[in-house]
């Protein structure tokens, strides 16, 4: 049976019951308020459909409204290349089909080629749903396609996530006394230097080779997989920026032996980033330790 013969067959059937219930009435009246009822049933089944269709449209609307929320924000965007942030970028464009970014911090190639699906990461952004902080979309124009060497566009994201972002959880430095750390720009791999008499290049709670002038720099933050540094922008040695390699000997008070306890690390400088006016903050994360040998010197082990 179609819409037709059943929208017949409803009228028909009303009919038959209002002539029941009101014989008083011509059949053409009662035909009339039959009509007029059939036609109020469909305008309430033409509204429904259109809110749902509506509210469909709408969700759309808010994964397009996110990007455009981080573009007007100049949020930091991180593309993701097997867990490690390949470039860290802007939104400078967010059209319906495409997001046109701009790098603003270069950390590894993008391994993605153009096609291919690339996850973004971002400062949680609170939506009806809850939080997401990264989203799915296609690269379609790599840094690597010879246009410009600072930009890429991506499709619209197609799915939003809250995702972990870091595997190692950070505590906070809330004492300083109870923590010191050197620093020196060299990878204890390629360099013959020893580290366990020479002066660091930064020091933090630590003699250096400036002395006094490194007193105010600090650990802001520390987990197992490395250490956020506020540090004074005079004493940044030329050769630190993204991607150094570093040595860090790292002392940590232990307050059952009532001592500091030496801990050695090698590692990479991740993230540079202006602090508050004269510093930088400055993310080391680690990729290798140190155990001291009976004989002296240290045997280095990089991390799986």
């Amino acid at each position: 049976m179609n819409i037709h013969d059943a929208t017949t067959l409803l009228g028909e059937s009303l009919s038959e019951l209002l002539t029941g219930q009101l014989s008083g009435l011509t059949p053409e009246m009662i035909r009339l308020g039959a009509g007029a009822i059939l036609g109020l049933a469909a305008l309430t089944l033409l509204l429904i459909a259109l809110r749902l269709l509506t509210r469909n449209r709408g969700g759309k609307a808010k994964r397009v409204n996110i990007a455009r929320t981080l573009q007007h924000q100049g949020a930091s965007i991180d593309l993701i290349n097997d867990g490690a942030v390949a470039v860290r970028f802007v939104i400078t464009a967010a059209a319906s089909g495409k997001l046109t970014c701009e790098i603003i911090e270069r950390f590894d190639t993008i391994k993605a080629t153009e096609g291919e699906d690339v996850t973004c990461v971002f400062a949680p952004v609170r939506v009806e749903s809850g939080r997401v902080n990264a989203f799915t979309a296609r690269l379609v124009e790599s840094d690597r396609s010879g246009r410009r060497a600072d930009r890429i566009v991506l499709s619209a994201p197609r799915s939003y996530a809250m995702v972990v972002r870091r595997k190692h959880s950070r505590k906070r430095v809330a004492d300083q006394q109870f923590i010191r750390v050197k620093l020196w720009m060299e990878s204890p791999y390629a360099s013959d230097t020893s580290f366990e008499d020479a002066m660091p290049h930064i020091g933090i709670n630590s003699l250096s080779t400036e002395g006094a002038a490194q007193a105010a720099n600090a650990v802001l933050n520390i987990s197992s997989g490395g250490l956020g540094l506020s540090v004074q922008n005079h004493v940044i040695p030329e050769t630190c920026a993204v991607g150094a390699a570093v040595t860090v000997n790292l002392f940590m008070f232990n307050f059952r032996e009532k001592t500091f306890k030496p801990y050695w690390y090698s590692g990479t400088v991740r993230t540079m980033e202006s602090g508050r006016p004269g510093f930088t903050r400055m993310g080391i994360a680690f990729d290798g330790a140190a155990a001291p040998l009976a004989r002296g010197g240290l045997r280095w082990t990089r991390f799986d």
